[in-house]
């Protein structure tokens, strides 16, 4: 029996990787223990470990990190909550997997537990850049403290590959947030709106903005003043969506409530399930905002999406992404563009992403392969 061990810290790592989960649960072969820590234990991001606990899961061990702000002392000391006390979950039970996606802060520590215990980590979506925020180092960091790499893009393998990581572990299975997309079945307007509560007019917007740590002579607030003049132009509906815990998405939180008291027919939910998410999406104009499921989910959804910004600079995007700068003029056109978009093709798709990786973990798992991997050089391949 394999002991898995899989860290969650956001309702949008969760809902891409539940079909994972799922299989992973269903299998006799493994005993997987679900740790959900940071946004999930938090009210103002909507407690989303009930999600999973409604999702049938069981949650083996919560780790609330007490994100009471997002100052930069908040999150980094919450990084040492989080170490210390995986230390002592990793000192009570040896995994033969730690199972975790993407670029979080929070993901730091778990790689960095696992590591001193000899334990592997097998690594979602690493390969990909995003140069507007932190993330560009914390996921190439994670991707080197990892054993099992399982990317989005045949883009991603090789570059995985360049960092020095051994071929027959980079697996290209596709985006399982695509496969979601794909998947689940979508709610009507009349369902969705019963479940939000609202009246969503003909044609609304998302609006899913996170902060910008490296954009250039921008504040965060002016960031979200700009974005916010160019929606109120426009004049639609907006339904936006929490943003995450960076730095900063305090002062994105406080400039939509002040936007919601003018604009009585806009709301803001702090968290959705990926179905009603997704459902949100379809029924509407298009996704506006900075999320990397604009670039990833939001094509196979067949809706466009205005990336505002830098926060995904460098990352693959099909032709229905359309990119415009932290500038009220050229936000607003863009939002004007969005209809007219109609090549949906999704470079992160492949068929059977969750059933790839599934297969991909229990085929490491039985090679019983050592942590300690060596360099490997494309010189070397060349030479060959």
């Amino acid at each position: 029996m394999k002991k898995i061990c899989l860290v969650t810290g956001s309702r949008a790592e969760y809902g891409i990787m539940k079909p994972l989960i799922q299989k992973l649960s269903d299998d006799t072969d493994v005993t997987l223990d679900i740790i959900a820590t940071a946004m999930h234990l938090e009210e103002k991001y909507g407690n989303t470990y009930r999600q999973i606990e409604q999702d049938g899961f069981p949650i083996a061990y919560k780790i609330p990190l007490h994100l009471i702000d997002t100052q930069k002392a908040t999150i980094s000391k919450s990084m040492a909550k989080l170490q210390l006390a995986l230390t002592d979950i990793f000192q009570e039970k040896q995994y033969d997997l730690v199972v975790i996606l993407g670029d979080r802060y929070e993901m730091l520590p778990v790689v960095n537990v696992a590591l001193i215990y000899n334990i592997p980590v097998c690594h979602l979506h690493g390969g990909e850049t995003s140069l507007g925020n932190f993330d560009e180092y914390i996921r190439h960091a994670i991707t080197k403290m990892s054993h099992l790499h399982l990317v989005a893009a045949e883009k991603f393998r090789n570059r995985v590959i360049q960092m020095g990581e051994q071929p027959q572990y980079v697996i290209n299975t596709g985006s399982l947030g695509v496969e979601n997309a794909l998947s689940i079945p979508s709610l009507s307007k009349n369902l969705l709106e019963e479940q939000l509560g609202i009246r969503l007019e003909e044609s609304y917007l998302v609006v899913l903005y996170h902060p910008v740590t490296f954009e250039e002579g921008l504040s965060i607030g002016e960031q979200m003043s700009l974005v916010l003049d160019a929606l109120d132009r426009c004049g639609k509906q907006c339904i936006f969506i929490g943003s995450n815990s960076d730095t900063g998405s305090d002062e994105i939180g406080k400039a939509i409530e002040d936007y919601l008291s003018e604009h009585e027919n806009s709301h803001c939910f702090a968290s959705l399930s990926t179905q009603q998410y997704h459902s949100l999406i379809r029924h509407s104009m298009g996704l506006v905002g900075n999320s990397s499921s604009g670039l990833i989910e939001v094509p196979s959804l067949n809706k466009a999406t205005l990336n505002i910004g830098d926060r995904q600079k460098g990352r693959l995007s099909g032709k229905s992404v359309l990119n415009v700068p932290v500038d009220s003029d050229k936000i607003y056109n863009g939002i004007q563009s969005l209809a007219h978009q109609c090549d949906f093709t999704n470079p992160y798709f492949q068929p059977n992403a969750s059933s790839r990786a599934f297969m991909a973990i229990k085929d490491y798992l039985a090679e019983e392969s050592s942590i300690s991997q060596a360099f490997y050089d494309l010189e070397e391949e060349q030479a060959e």
